[in-house]
């Protein structure tokens, strides 16, 4: 025979039990948001970088590069550096969606270049 002591138990043991899978889901589905971000981010970056160091184009170029890319990702762009010289560097900063307070807001990626330059035939 049971004792009455027992009852009720398995409901302690589940009010416990769910938040915390609750809580591991929805860190599961932040870390998938923040790194699918993080992915558009660099390929913005990338993108924009390459576009900015081909020969003709410029710094301009590579900034609406980087906001074509991420328009058409869907995501929300926070700002887009685009540094022109010998190097060009694009860097992507891009807004993540919070659904557990423990990841950062955004996500930064960057990416290098070298710039094109034309070189005559007979100094190769």
């Amino acid at each position: 025979m049971r004792g009455t002591r027992d009852r009720g138990e398995g409901v302690v043991g589940y009010v416990i039990l769910v938040p915390v899978a609750l809580f591991v889901v929805l860190l599961a589905v932040q870390a998938a948001v923040y790194f699918h971000e993080a992915n558009i981010a660099d390929n913005a970056a990338g993108r924009a970088a390459t576009t900015a160091s081909r020969r003709g184009s410029g710094s301009g170029a590579g900034r609406a590069e980087a906001r074509a890319v991420v328009m058409e990702s869907g995501s929300r762009l926070v700002d887009v550096k685009v540094i022109d010289g010998a190097l060009v560097r694009a860097t992507v900063r891009l807004s993540v969606s919070r659904v557990v307070p423990l990841f950062p807001d955004s996500v930064e990626r960057s990416a290098t270049a070298p710039k094109e330059r034309f070189v005559p035939e007979d100094e190769r």
